[in-house]
């Protein structure tokens, strides 16, 4: 196994223990994640009215 692959995994078991032991704490960054994309979406949608 390849050190890379070990790191990849040994992340996803983290965020799985992460998800498992405090599904408030992890709901509200996925909420935060999805707020600043879709503001980043917004803002791009105003570019472009803008320039177009």
């Amino acid at each position: 196994m390849t050190v890379k692959k070990l790191t990849h995994l040994s992340l996803l078991a983290l965020l799985i223990f992460y998800l498992a032991n405090t599904p408030s704490d992890a709901a509200y960054v996925v909420h935060s994640a999805v707020s600043v994309l879709g503001d980043a979406a917004e803002g791009l949608s105003h570019f472009v009215t803008e320039v177009a």
